[in-house]
């Protein structure tokens, strides 16, 4: 007996659905980008609200961990939209080839403007904490001061505790700004990659046009040539024929000449 996985129809059957399989996760991708850029823009609007009004640093933590939150979900989104690009190439014709493509730079483009408006209130964010973290030092720096000139009667921290205090905060809000920063720089990746791309792909696009437009003309001048060709056979064969023509009625004219003699 035929294994059935070998059977054509089979082949076939399995071919279908694996085709149909590649579209509903070219489906789901492209759901999936723009669920998260919506997600994103969101969360800026969010975020540049809670910027203008941060006081207490409940408020800054709360920030903090909406801009980590939007630039987890841009880069994610970017993962998914290297897959989408990919998508490209499992189309079944020029035309499906054509509107996935589209699709992409539609999707590439909103994302990559969602995250230059993103970065522009990250570093508002980012100015803001500076700001304040500059403010809290210093308050703690006269604190300090004050402990080790005997201002104060009654010290909750020696100058030392100040100091170790101090140094604490200091590395704190170092490493709370470093991470702004960076969630900057990823951000900076994330549109300038995904610009980088469009162009590849604008270029490799002209170059199939390129191709597409030299093939035609090729099969234009073929084209012409063979009907060039094929004229002069009709004509080499309409010359050939009529020399026949005038060699059998010359042999005829011999003919009857001798008969008459």
């Amino acid at each position: 007996a035929t294994c059935k996985w070998t059977d054509p129809v089979w082949i076939k059957i399995a071919m279908a659905l694996a085709t149909r399989d590649a579209d509903s996760f070219y489906v789901q991708d492209c759901r999936q980008v723009q669920n998260n850029t919506h997600s994103i823009q969101t969360l800026t609007g969010q975020i540049s609200k809670l910027v203008g009004t941060m006081e207490a640093e409940k408020d800054f933590q709360h920030c903090r961990k909406m801009v980590d939150d939007a630039v987890r979900q841009a880069s994610e989104t970017k993962t998914i939209l290297a897959r989408i690009r990919e998508h490209q190439h499992q189309a079944q014709n020029t035309a499906e080839r054509n509107n996935r493509r589209m699709m992409y730079q539609k999707l590439s483009d909103n994302l990559a403007i969602t995250a230059r408006v993103l970065e522009d209130v990250v570093r508002r964010f980012n100015a803001e904490e500076r700001r304040r973290s500059g403010g809290i030092l210093e308050a703690t720096g006269i604190a300090a001061a004050d402990v080790a000139g005997g201002n104060d009667q009654k010290p909750l921290l020696s100058a030392s505790g100040h100091e170790q205090m101090e140094a604490a905060l200091q590395n704190d809000k170092v490493q709370t700004l470093r991470k702004v920063d960076e969630d900057m720089l990823c951000l900076q990746r994330i549109y300038t990659d995904l610009a980088s791309a469009a162009e590849d792909q604008a270029s490799i696009f002209d170059s199939l046009e390129s191709h597409m437009a030299r093939a035609a003309a090729d099969v234009e001048r073929g084209r012409e040539e063979i009907e060039y060709t094929d004229k002069y056979n009709m004509a080499a064969k309409l010359k050939r024929r009529l020399w026949l023509a005038a060699g059998g009625i010359f042999a005829l004219m011999i003919f009857g000449g001798v008969l008459s003699s």
